[in-house]
């Protein structure tokens, strides 16, 4: 599809466009902790691909190169905002996700919390693996880094979530008994 894409067809195009923009626009509002920007991330990475596919070299999945031109351009529209660590906007897509129970939505939002309290980096790997199935070394090439700094991150992500998410479960419990 991106070889057709590279000559210019507008049917290769659309196609592209329809498989990758959710899943552009849910990884971009990860790491921009923003939907509009989310969205406008997506929206320039696929145009970008649309530019520039005739440069792809196939030395990667084609789904590689492009979350790592979208994860990029994350990083700076984050930085264009001016984000801090630990900003968080709140996902109402959590609350409205067709979840019956109020235990199922309070895990997702405290889930949701502690991913924007990671780096954009440690969030990115995190993103990666577990919403969108890559391989680390798949990651690796998205994130333009070598495969054991790809582990660190997990590791590092998974210890940092493992503390805030039992934090919140132990004060939680304070709180209870207060």
């Amino acid at each position: 599809m991106l070889a057709a894409v590279a000559k210019g067809d507008v049917a290769a195009f659309e196609e592209l466009h329809r498989k990758y923009f959710p899943k552009l626009m849910h990884f971009a509002r990860r790491i921009t902790d923003n939907a509009e920007s989310a969205e406008e991330v997506a929206n320039d990475a696929l145009m970008t691909v649309w530019r520039t596919a005739d440069r792809f070299q196939g030395l990667s999945k084609p789904s590689s190169w492009i979350f790592g031109i979208a994860y990029r351009m994350s990083l700076k529209q984050r930085q264009k905002l001016g984000k801090r660590r630990g900003d968080v906007e709140l996902d109402e897509g959590l609350i409205a996700d067709g979840s019956d129970t109020e235990t199922s939505v309070m895990h997702k939002k405290d889930l949701a919390a502690a991913l924007q309290q990671l780096t954009p980096e440690l969030r990115a790997v995190v993103e990666l693996t577990y919403y969108n199935g890559y391989l680390y070394t798949e990651i690796a090439e998205i994130l333009e880094c070598p495969v054991g700094t790809v582990k660190t991150r997990m590791m590092t992500a998974r210890k940092r979530l493992r503390e805030m998410l039992s934090d919140e479960a132990h004060q939680s419990s304070e709180n209870a008994v207060a």
